[in-house]
């Protein structure tokens, strides 16, 4: 078992590699009426069925310059109170959420992501934004059934930044109950996926005339934009 697991890994690992690896360009363009030799490593790999061509692309090099530099956007994954939430009273977490969100400037956009994953391997993402002049904005969308809970919220925060686009001169702040999603996004420099440089690359844009702000706040007390986030993310 842990023989075909790990095969599993490196060979999607090489896949995620495209046309910049000779092998996993081999494997991406390999048909079935092409006869493989029977003990080689892709032969025996495609006998265990571990030849999976859904793999997301993974980029051997940064989207971004060597001299870019993201100085305007903040990525915090902690309250004003650094406590771990399962110390803390439901009812003190939620006030700590509600002070943060009390002191994001009115005139800022701000955004609530979510991505969730059911019993029934079913996965969604889900996008919640009020403006300042009033203006609702509801997302929700279905992923791949084999998405994660991770790429979830990645793909739930891409869709809130293609939103955010559209406003000028707004500091964005973009709230997300998924703490990995944010760590993950802090180390930019070092995001290979597909996906990852695609939010890395409208971070940028927008940092080039706004403020941007990755704030984690917790789900579940009781905040009525994560709340929504939640709902259209299962929905």
């Amino acid at each position: 078992m842990r023989i075909r697991t790990n095969s599993a890994k490196y060979i999607a690992k090489l896949q995620s590699l495209g046309s910049f690896n000779r092998t996993s360009k081999f494997i991406l363009q390999w048909t079935s009426n092409q006869r493989l030799k029977k003990d080689s490593p892709v032969g025996i790999m495609w006998k265990r069925g571990l030849l999976n061509f859904n793999i997301e692309p993974c980029i051997t090099f940064s989207c971004l310059t060597p001299n870019t530099s993201l100085d305007r956007v903040s990525f915090n994954d902690q309250l004003l109170s650094s406590a771990p939430k399962h110390t803390q009273h439901p009812e003190m977490t939620r006030q700590l959420s509600l002070e943060l969100i009390n002191n994001i400037p009115s005139q800022a956009l701000v955004l609530y992501t979510d991505g969730s994953k059911s019993d029934s391997v079913r996965t969604g993402s889900g996008v919640y934004a009020k403006a300042e002049d009033g203006l609702v904005f509801r997302c929700r969308f279905r992923n791949a059934g084999n998405c994660s809970v991770f790429r979830s919220e990645i793909l739930a925060i891409r869709e809130a930044l293609n939103f955010a686009l559209h406003f000028e001169n707004s500091d964005i702040y973009v709230l997300t109950d998924s703490k990995s999603s944010i760590q993950y996004l802090k180390n930019w420099p070092e995001i290979r996926e597909k996906t990852g440089q695609e939010v890395v690359s409208k971070i940028a844009t927008l940092s080039q005339k706004s403020r941007v702000c990755f704030q984690w706040i917790p789900s579940h007390v009781g905040v009525f934009g994560n709340e929504e986030a939640d709902v259209l993310a299962k929905d």
